[in-house]
């Protein structure tokens, strides 16, 4: 069933307790944060429906069950005036006779990694849920006659650090009866709901039914619900559980002992001080029965690390995954073992950081970071049938600021005004929106795009100088984690803006708004003159910037997929990009995180200290996440071939079947780090969109040292599959294919 917009039957409610004072705008009360809320409605039915659909949401997070049975979690991570509802069929859940819905709701009242406050009016924006069930003709939507119980098993958590900000989960399970989601639980000492009308200073008349302010109309959830299956780790005798590999998930514990025993402990990528500093921590209180405890947040991590006081016994350790339902077709094999296995690591690593939107990593952060999200989404593209997260994730990210730019991090702390943001992160979003106009051909997804990729590109020109170049720009200029030179004049910032420029004037024209695309070449031509001065005809290459000799993979391969170099300087950058000997690599990661000196080390990480290398001789090397960026370049001079070489350096990563985020540190599972998993299917198969939306396929295979490889990638007209033997190419495509031999 679709549900029509307009208005909602089921009305907002809340506990009574506020968490909103009363001022002449709403604004929330400081010790409401963290609140955890239990609703509960039972009704008779003397015939199950064939059908029961329900929608439902909450700010922030819900978990809905209808007779005990888990049938919905949500909502997904959204922006501070969005808000997004699930949808389902409780009827397996139903029976005949009592039964009983029941709703975890929580309000976290201070920004997470994942969630991110909403201006509150009057009476919103402080926690709040709405649902609505059809039985038959019949509606039960949340209303007076529910009931709720605040309990007072957790205790309300704030995140630690900026660096450490998991919340950390106490709950004692003697303060809660585990029997709360059943038709026959004694709820006689529950409260009556308090409904809640939407208020504001103008305009309206109070409502407590959906739509309302600060929410505006709620949204249907735009990707496929997660679905959840359970790895168990090995426990060992020092109560430490191994699941073997980094698994991302809700842990969940299975005790034994007397009410008032404890487990308590932290799921951690390594074993060690650091990796300890930086793990989610828990703490368990025995009821004396039925303990089992499931922590409320997902967590991410390879071990358990527990503790037992009062003779409490652990039972099992598992952790509960939640992920992407990842549909069969698209593949890669070839001659190389080894290339395999970084392919299903690459496949592994994202789908672990592919939640409600592309994160960075399922331990340290769960971020949803502007432009790492462009690895995940170019893996998605031709390594996942289902592209939901491909077309949404970039529309999440599009929550300009005032002056245009776009935050670091989307619908999370870190996207408050008060911070700086990653200017060079914008500009990788906008290639996630060029990757959807050449995958999807959906004009009118790009069209709704393009606003906001204008406002990036027009936040960078008060920084131009009359030479066409972007001077001193403001905010972290991060690049990546290597040491790459970014003072003053950066060669790699204003190429990654030549590449935004030119794939906003290509998607523009495709559109047909030939102004805009006209405005962009012109910068484009004016930067491409510029860009002359970093060219070092002694070193035949391009440095980093004025201010030192320093050369990077970064520049040259970000200047070539800018279309910055002549021909005539195309081999040596293809010289200097596969000189693998003269490249060096180096990132601040290694002594942070899990690592040596934990999360909060002395300096800050984004402080980039002259070089002390060789500028001379030395290049440095990119970092897992450029090298999507190093590859493409690669491609376009002609050396496709080498880049299934290439991605045997990820070999180094594949020990916890994830991949790191740095060579040499950092989260144990990245998914900026993925980039081998579309690189193996795009450039060493060679199949890419010859034309918008697969209109016509190009298979270019450049196999290298392989002697065989075969795959397939999904389209918006089905599976389209290569294989190539030697110089013998053989592919099954639904539209016309263009085929591009060595």
């Amino acid at each position: 069933m679709r549900f029509p917009p307009g208005r909602w039957r089921g009305q907002w409610i809340w506990s009574p307790s506020p968490t909103i004072r009363p001022a002449a705008r709403g604004s929330l009360l400081p010790e409401a944060y963290d609140r955890r809320v239990l609703f509960r409605r039972v009704f008779t039915l003397d015939e199950v429906p064939e059908t029961a659909p329900f929608r439902v949401t909450a700010d922030s997070r819900y978990v809905l069950y209808v007779n005990g049975a888990e049938l919905a979690r949500g909502p997904v991570r959204h922006g501070p005036r969005t808000l997004h509802y699930d949808t389902g069929d409780a009827a397996p859940a139903l029976r005949l006779g009592r039964n009983a819905v029941a709703i975890f709701a929580r309000f976290y009242g201070h920004a997470t990694p994942w969630w991110e406050p909403s201006p509150p009016t009057f009476t919103l924006g402080g926690g709040c849920l709405v649902a609505e069930l059809r039985l038959g003709e019949e509606w039960l939507v949340t209303d007076e006659t529910w009931s709720c119980h605040e309990p007072t098993a957790w205790t309300p958590a704030e995140p630690r650090h900026h660096l450490l900000s998991q919340l950390p989960e106490v709950f004692d399970a003697r303060k809660l009866d585990p029997t709360w989601t059943l038709p026959n639980h004694d709820d006689g000492f529950w409260q009556p709901v308090r409904v809640i009308e939407a208020r504001a200073v103008v305009g309206g008349n109070p409502d407590a039914h959906p739509p309302s302010d600060p929410f505006g109309a709620l949204q249907l959830r735009p990707i496929p619900p997660l679905t959840s299956s359970v790895r168990q780790a090995e426990l060992g005798p020092d109560l430490v559980a191994d699941f073997g590999q980094v698994v991302s998930g809700t842990l969940r514990l299975a005790a034994r002992g007397q009410a008032g025993a404890t487990v308590s402990g932290a799921v951690a990528e390594v074993v060690t001080p650091a990796g300890l500093e930086i793990a989610n921590r828990f703490a368990y209180t025995l009821r004396g029965h039925d303990d089992v405890f499931e922590m409320t947040d997902p967590v991410g991590g390879r071990y358990a690390v527990l503790e037992v006081t009062g003779g409490a016994e652990v039972a099992s350790v598992e952790v509960v995954e939640r992920l992407r339902p990842r549909q069969e077709g698209p593949y890669f094999a070839c001659s190389d073992p080894e290339l395999d296995a970084v392919f299903r690591a690459a496949l592994r690593t994202v789908d672990l950081t592919s939640h409600d939107a592309y994160i960075d990593c399922p331990t340290r952060e769960q971020r949803a970071w502007t432009g790492d999200s462009v690895v995940h989404q170019s893996v998605d593209l031709v390594a996942n049938p289902d592209w939901s997260l491909a077309r949404h994730h970039p529309a999440l990210a599009a929550q300009p600021r005032p002056d245009g730019m776009l935050p670091m991090v989307v619908a999370g702390d870190f996207a408050a005004q008060d911070l700086p943001t990653i200017p060079d992160w914008s500009l990788h979003w906008i290639r996630s929106v060029h990757n959807l106009y050449r995958y999807t051909g959906d004009r009118s997804l790009v069209a709704d795009l393009l606003a906001s990729a204008e406002g990036v590109l027009r936040w960078f020109l008060p920084f131009r100088g009359d030479d066409g170049l972007l001077h001193d720009v403001t905010g972290w200029v991060l690049i990546d984690w290597s040491p790459v030179q970014v003072r003053g004049t950066s060669a790699a910032l204003n190429a990654l803006w030549g590449r935004a420029l030119a794939d906003f004037a290509e998607m523009s024209e495709w559109l047909g708004d030939l102004g805009r695309a006209s405005w962009a070449r012109g910068l484009h031509a004016a930067l491409a003159l510029g860009f002359e001065v970093f060219w070092d005809v002694r070193r035949g290459a391009y440095r980093d910037h004025l201010l030192t000799g320093s050369v990077s993979e970064h520049t040259a391969a970000a200047a070539v997929c800018a279309g910055l170099v002549p021909t005539s300087r195309q081999p040596a950058v293809r010289e200097l990009l596969l000189d693998r000997r003269a490249m060096f690599t180096r990132s601040p990661m290694g002594a942070r995180g899990a690592d040596r000196d934990g999360p909060v080390a002395t300096d800050p990480v984004s402080l980039r200290p002259a070089p002390d290398w060789d500028v001379d001789h030395q290049v440095v090397g990119a970092q897992p996440f450029f090298r999507y960026v190093v590859h493409d370049a690669l491609a376009l001079l002609g050396a496709a071939d080498r880049i299934a070489g290439l991605c045997r350096d990820w070999t180094a990563l594949t020990e916890a079947g994830t991949f790191r985020e740095c060579w040499d540190g950092g989260s144990y599972c990245h998914g900026w780090s993925a980039t081998p998993a579309r690189d193996l299917l795009v450039h060493t198969l060679g199949i890419t969109p010859a034309e918008p939306g697969y209109a016509k396929v190009r298979v270019a295979p450049r196999l290298g040292e392989l002697a065989w490889a075969r795959g397939a990638v999904p389209s918006p007209h089905g599976l389209i599959v290569v294989e190539v033997h030697g110089t013998e190419i053989k592919v099954d495509a639904p539209v016309p294919v263009e085929i591009v031999r060595p």
